[in-house]
């Protein structure tokens, strides 16, 4: 099952609606992964499936993948959700925090353009 799910799978694209700070209504916040070679071999082998929310922070750039947090980080700093919805939106609530308040994480790079007006 495995590998037929690592063969087949293209993208998952999943979804929170977010209650929206700035205007009345929800605004997505979007996690999405691609099926890469290194996501393929992380499914295949079951002791690394724990991997992939990592292999999906660290493929924003060269993959287009984001996580649920780097998304809700992204609409936070524009101003279109509150720091409370995201924080109780958030996959990792304290590390979401930490970040808001300037605390980096050994992946620090991994965030580049959502902790900034410059991200979606």
């Amino acid at each position: 099952v495995r590998f037929s799910l690592a063969t087949a799978l293209q993208a998952v694209v999943s979804l929170r609606l977010v209650p929206r700070a700035d205007k009345p209504g929800r605004i997505p916040a979007c996690e999405i992964l691609i099926n890469t070679a290194a996501v393929r071999d992380n499914i295949r082998d079951m002791n690394a499936t724990l991997n992939i929310p990592d292999l999906i922070k660290e493929g924003t750039v060269q993959y287009g993948m984001q996580s649920f947090d780097q998304s809700l980080m992204g609409w936070y700093t524009k101003g279109i959700i509150s720091y409370e919805s995201a924080v109780f939106f958030a996959t990792s609530p304290g590390e979401f925090a930490l970040r808001v308040q300037g605390v980096a994480g050994t992946s620090d790079n991994t965030w580049a353009g959502f902790e900034s007006d410059s991200s979606s």
